[in-house]
């Protein structure tokens, strides 16, 4: 699951009572949470701002900052300076809540795949709505990663609207924008009590905004704080009775005797509930919120020395002084640690970077020994010779440890490279932590110093020798902080690993799973890594020959077409394809059905069929054929729709012509031949839209804005990505006629208004 890497993520945490449960919550948040984000803490009031849990942090640097408590206690109050910061998502969380791997990608994913969606919360194990689906989930971390995982294997990537009663729970309340924009702050006349978070979500839901529960993201909470809860319920009836006087047109109605308030409230089941006309969608955000502090100057990042043992890999040696250079952490030195000259590459002149010598053979544990004793850093790094790391790595895995949440980090849910096979592998979450001691690579720990000076050092040995010292520390008393590395590090397979194991085999073969290779790599690392053969473009990374090569005027255009038991549509699908008078193209099919048609795909240079081992969700297979693709211009190739021979043609002179990123049809054809009807279908929205199976798109803009790892709505949601972009409506609307059958991907609402009746024969007329 993917979002835009420039979206402005802001979560912030509500304190409350002695703030119980606060450094879970924040190292939770810093464990599960790949994207980056900054971080509010948002104390109820004065007492909450002076409780322990909240003094015993560092709130260096900037990222993470203290907001002043509001004048008014209560939830709402602390949501409403959440949200007066610029900001694309807003994440309100509960003190005493620990989120899980994968829960802010599935939100963000849900939020994504249709524009109408701008609230969304996780599962969870405590409440009184639908959310909370796992009430008997224990709470060590082994139970919460169980629960997490049990949850994405039973829905995926699954979200249900809460209507009626809009009752999305305030624990874990994230929030689009545009929401704000609309509906503008929460009623604070709810005070610390309950009814508010519902009061937001009926706004938003007349607003055009709906609230959506994500039943495969869990975030798990705390008991109820003691503090807090004979307060919260205290409030119940009053502000029930709030709510009410809020969004029923039945009481705002003339009566002889003022009508009773209801036990409990029905919401859209009930005609007299939140009439627009008759109800305030838009509360102006307070205007004396205070702006967010800023971090002294004083607090400067304290150095943080990488150590780095090497033998025999000059080149990979090169290359990864490459990515440290490349490190946003600001204070910074690397110590190389070699046994012979040769193991050096030439010209290292940067003042940061100290080579140590010693002598043939020296362990690796020694070598790390040596490093960490010349060191002058407070922090230390594993930097190892072979693996590629991102930018953010060192400033991601520091900041915990900064805020005294931690004393070390290591990344977890990392790829695994196979170089020699140029292929990309992840692990399942539960085969990594069979992998990996902790559930974290040992071969990425940072940590304190006086970690190494308290428990002793690392074992004479060239193996083991990260995961026996991490084993040693933690039983000393030092708090681990996992990371999800994702985009932070890839461990690179090939001849010369320490640690010898076949990636996509290992242990468990069907926890393994092969992907494409990720946006995070760029084209310099992907050269280094796969070089290009002569006269090639460097580009070998799942790349195919095809004849002829396209002239600059007419760049190759790669036809992606995934596909699943769909035999009875195939062999029209490549007769199209085939018939098309755009001569620089190619076909890639991806099959991940039941029944292989690799019988039905012709033997033709520019046609490839790839036959995958397991199921994959239809914004996977799309991204898997992007990164398979060699055109500059990806070309969507439904099995089941028609193309006339000219459509490709058309495409092209659209998103050329018109300088765009993306092209396709917002007015389309459907036809359903076992009914003999068709319609138009007619877009008429504010913000621009063209229909996914119509869509042309350059591969440079996929690359920084991939699908969602979903199955249905993925091509909206690529098309309404944050991701600044330029949209070009294809004028050609009869070169194109989507089918409707009964095993459409995403089902076709024919009753909707934006559904218009068209005589079939015109329509029969053009696929003839």
């Amino acid at each position: 699951m993917t979002a835009a890497p420039d979206r402005q993520i802001l979560i912030g945490v509500h304190v409350t009572g002695a703030g119980e449960g606060l450094a879970a919550t924040l190292s939770s948040v810093f464990e599960n949470t790949p994207l980056p984000f900054g971080l509010r803490i948002l104390p109820d009031s004065a007492a909450a701002s002076r409780a322990p849990g909240l003094l015993q942090l560092r709130l260096a640097p900037v990222s993470m900052v203290q907001r002043p408590s509001p004048a008014q206690p209560g939830a709402a109050a602390c949501f409403n300076q959440l949200v007066s910061e610029p900001a694309d998502i807003y994440v309100f969380l509960e003190n005493g809540v620990r989120v899980c791997p994968g829960w802010l990608e599935l939100l963000l994913a849900a939020l994504d795949s249709d524009a109408s969606h701008g609230l969304a919360g996780p599962s969870t194990n405590r409440g009184w709505n639908e959310q909370a689906v796992a009430p008997n989930c224990g709470s060590t971390q082994e139970a919460l990663w169980d629960q997490a995982d049990a949850l994405l294997a039973r829905y995926g990537n699954a979200w249900v609207p809460l209507a009626p009663l809009h009752s999305l729970a305030d624990f874990c309340y994230t929030v689009k924008n545009e929401v704000v924009a609309a509906i503008g702050a929460a009623d604070t006349a709810y005070t610390q009590g309950p009814c508010w978070e519902m009061d937001y979500n009926v706004r938003a839901a007349r607003a055009g905004f709906l609230g959506v529960w994500v039943q495969g993201a869990f975030v798990h909470r705390a008991p109820r704080c003691a503090v807090l809860a004979p307060v919260h319920d205290g409030l119940l009836e009053a502000n029930k009775r709030l709510y009410q006087d809020r969004f029923c047109a039945w009481r705002r109605e003339s009566h002889p005797q003022a009508p009773p308030y209801h036990g409990h409230c029905v919401g859209d089941d009930c005609r007299y509930f939140a009439v627009p006309e008759l109800m305030r969608i838009f509360v102006p955000l307070p205007g004396n919120v205070a702006p967010a502090p800023q971090v002294p100057a004083a607090t400067a990042s304290p150095l943080l020395s990488c150590v780095m043992p090497t033998r025999g890999r000059a080149a990979f040696v090169a290359q990864s002084i490459r990515y440290f250079q490349r490190q946003d952490y600001p204070a910074l030195e690397l110590i190389i640690v070699y046994e012979d000259e040769s193991d050096l590459p030439a010209g290292i002149d940067d003042p940061r970077i100290r080579c140590i010598r010693m002598p043939a053979r020296t362990s690796i544990g020694a070598k790390r020994n040596e490093a960490v004793r010349v060191a002058w850093g407070e922090l230390i790094a594993h930097w190892d010779d072979d693996d590629w790391y991102g930018a953010q790595r060192l400033s991601r895995q520091a900041a915990p440890i900064l805020h005294n949440l931690a004393d070390v980090t290591g990344l977890n849910d990392m790829l695994f490279m196979a170089r020699p096979l140029a292929e990309f592998w992840a692990s399942s979450r539960a085969l990594f932590r069979r992998l990996f001691v902790e559930n974290v690579s040992g071969g990425t720990l940072v940590f304190r110093r006086s970690l190494w000076e308290h428990h002793g050092r690392y074992p004479d040995t060239s193996l083991r020798e990260d995961a026996d010292f991490l084993v040693k520390a933690l039983r000393g008393g030092a708090r681990l902080c996992r990371i999800s590395g994702r985009s932070l590090c890839i461990y690179v397979r090939h001849d010369g690993n320490t640690w010898k194991f076949k990636e996509g085999h290992y242990l468990q073969q069907a926890a393994w799973t092969l992907v494409p290779a990720p946006v995070c790599l760029s084209d310099d690392d992907r050269d280094f890594y796969f070089p290009a053969a002569p006269g090639g473009t460097g580009d070998t990374v799942g790349a195919v020959g095809t004849e002829g090569s396209p002239t600059p005027a007419m760049p190759l255009v790669s036809c992606i077409m995934p596909t699943a038991d769909r035999r009875e549509f195939v062999p029209q699908a490549i007769r199209n394809f085939l018939a098309q008078d755009y001569e620089p193209r190619e076909l890639i099919v991806l099959d991940d059905g039941r029944d292989s048609v690799a019988d039905l795909i012709p033997s033709h240079g520019s046609i490839r069929y790839l036959r995958l081992d397991r199921k994959s969700t239809l914004g996977a297979k799309r991204n898997m054929a992007c990164e398979l693709a060699r055109g500059e211009v990806i070309a969507h190739w439904d099995d089941d729709d028609w193309m006339a021979p000219t459509w490709l043609s058309s495409q092209v002179k659209a998103l050329r012509g018109q300088g765009a990123d993306i092209c396709g049809l917002d007015k389309v054809f459907f036809y359903a031949p076992d009914a003999r009807r068709a319609w138009q279908y007619v877009y008429d929205g504010r913000t621009p839209w063209v229909c996914g199976g119509t869509l042309c798109y350059l591969r440079e803009f996929w690359r920084s804005a991939p699908f969602a790892d979903i199955d249905v709505g993925e091509d909206n949601a690529f098309v309404w990505s944050v991701r600044d972009k330029r949209i070009a409506t294809n004028p050609d609307q009869h070169l194109y006629v989507a089918r409707v059958h009964d095993r459409n991907t995403s089902p076709k609402d024919t009753w909707n208004r934006r559904w218009h009746s068209y005589p079939v024969e015109h329509v029969e007329r053009l696929i003839r």
